[in-house]
Protein backbone atom coordinates (compact mmCIF):
# COMPACT_ATOMS: atom_id res chain seq x y z
CA UNK A 1 0.00 0.00 0.00
CA UNK A 2 1.44 3.30 -1.15
CA UNK A 3 1.26 6.78 1.70
CA UNK A 4 -1.37 9.19 -0.17
CA UNK A 5 -0.33 12.46 -0.60
CA UNK A 6 -2.23 15.13 1.45
CA UNK A 7 -3.79 16.26 -1.43
CA UNK A 8 -5.20 12.81 -1.92
CA UNK A 9 -6.05 12.26 1.48
CA UNK A 10 -8.28 15.39 1.48
CA UNK A 11 -9.92 14.90 -1.87
CA UNK A 12 -10.69 11.58 -0.45
CA UNK A 13 -12.12 12.75 3.01
CA UNK A 14 -14.40 15.38 0.34
CA UNK A 15 -15.79 12.54 -1.05
CA UNK A 16 -16.84 10.29 1.20
CA UNK A 17 -18.32 13.52 3.17
CA UNK A 18 -19.88 14.35 0.16
CA UNK A 19 -21.11 10.81 -0.50
CA UNK A 20 -22.95 10.46 3.36
CA UNK A 21 -24.13 14.23 2.48
CA UNK A 22 -22.19 15.89 4.94
CA UNK A 23 -23.17 19.99 4.84
CA UNK A 24 -19.48 21.15 4.10
CA UNK A 25 -21.08 24.61 4.72
CA UNK A 26 -21.02 23.53 8.60
CA UNK A 27 -18.57 21.33 8.95
CA UNK A 28 -14.95 21.28 8.36
CA UNK A 29 -11.70 18.96 7.63
CA UNK A 30 -8.40 18.50 7.83
CA UNK A 31 -5.69 15.53 7.35
CA UNK A 32 -2.07 15.81 8.79
CA UNK A 33 -0.15 12.98 8.63
CA UNK A 34 -2.01 9.90 9.20
CA UNK A 35 -4.91 11.79 11.12
CA UNK A 36 -7.99 12.63 9.58
CA UNK A 37 -9.80 15.77 12.25
CA UNK A 38 -13.33 16.74 11.61
CA UNK A 39 -14.79 20.39 13.46
CA UNK A 40 -17.80 22.16 13.09
CA UNK A 41 -21.32 21.17 12.92
CA UNK A 42 -22.40 17.66 11.43
CA UNK A 43 -25.58 17.71 9.62
CA UNK A 44 -26.89 16.98 5.91
CA UNK A 45 -27.73 19.23 3.42
CA UNK A 46 -31.35 19.46 4.09
CA UNK A 47 -29.79 20.61 7.97
CA UNK A 48 -31.46 17.39 9.29
CA UNK A 49 -29.64 15.54 11.90
CA UNK A 50 -27.30 12.57 11.74
CA UNK A 51 -28.25 9.29 13.74
CA UNK A 52 -25.57 6.97 15.07
CA UNK A 53 -25.32 4.24 12.66
CA UNK A 54 -25.44 6.85 9.74
CA UNK A 55 -22.26 8.13 11.24
CA UNK A 56 -20.94 4.92 11.86
CA UNK A 57 -21.27 3.83 8.23
CA UNK A 58 -18.96 6.83 7.25
CA UNK A 59 -16.54 5.64 9.79
CA UNK A 60 -16.12 1.97 8.06
CA UNK A 61 -15.77 4.27 4.74
CA UNK A 62 -13.06 6.21 5.85
CA UNK A 63 -11.22 3.12 7.17
CA UNK A 64 -11.82 1.01 3.84
CA UNK A 65 -10.90 4.03 1.61
CA UNK A 66 -8.03 5.73 3.83
CA UNK A 67 -6.58 2.25 5.99
CA UNK A 68 -4.04 3.12 8.44
CA UNK A 69 -5.48 6.46 8.74
CA UNK A 70 -6.84 7.45 12.50
CA UNK A 71 -10.45 9.44 12.22
CA UNK A 72 -11.77 12.02 14.76
CA UNK A 73 -14.98 14.02 15.07
CA UNK A 74 -14.78 16.97 17.14
CA UNK A 75 -18.15 18.51 16.27
CA UNK A 76 -20.50 20.36 18.47
CA UNK A 77 -22.98 17.93 18.25
CA UNK A 78 -21.20 15.08 17.94
CA UNK A 79 -17.76 13.95 19.14
CA UNK A 80 -16.58 10.58 17.66
CA UNK A 81 -13.48 8.09 17.02
CA UNK A 82 -13.38 4.94 15.38
CA UNK A 83 -14.72 2.97 18.71
CA UNK A 84 -17.17 5.65 20.28
CA UNK A 85 -19.84 7.98 18.63
CA UNK A 86 -21.58 10.59 21.49
CA UNK A 87 -23.94 12.48 20.66
CA UNK A 88 -23.98 16.18 22.32
CA UNK A 89 -26.94 17.75 20.56
CA UNK A 90 -28.63 20.14 22.68
CA UNK A 91 -29.19 21.27 26.45
CA UNK A 92 -33.11 19.63 26.17
CA UNK A 93 -31.79 16.59 24.68
CA UNK A 94 -30.72 13.10 25.79
CA UNK A 95 -26.93 12.04 25.02
CA UNK A 96 -26.75 9.52 22.37
CA UNK A 97 -24.09 6.99 22.42
CA UNK A 98 -22.61 4.11 20.82
CA UNK A 99 -19.82 1.92 21.02
CA UNK A 100 -18.58 -0.26 18.02
CA UNK A 101 -16.97 -2.67 20.46
CA UNK A 102 -18.90 -4.02 23.66
CA UNK A 103 -16.99 -6.85 24.70
CA UNK A 104 -15.01 -5.12 27.64
CA UNK A 105 -17.01 -2.94 30.38
CA UNK A 106 -16.01 0.69 30.28
CA UNK A 107 -17.58 1.41 33.12
CA UNK A 108 -19.93 4.54 33.38
CA UNK A 109 -19.57 7.34 30.84
CA UNK A 110 -20.74 10.36 32.69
Amino acid sequence: MRKLSRLEANKDVRRILNRHGVDLGHAQYSVSGMDIRLTGWLCKYDGSDFGASQIESMIHEFQRVLNGYTISGDFENWNFTSDHISHIGGKDEEKEEAMFYEEEDYGEVG
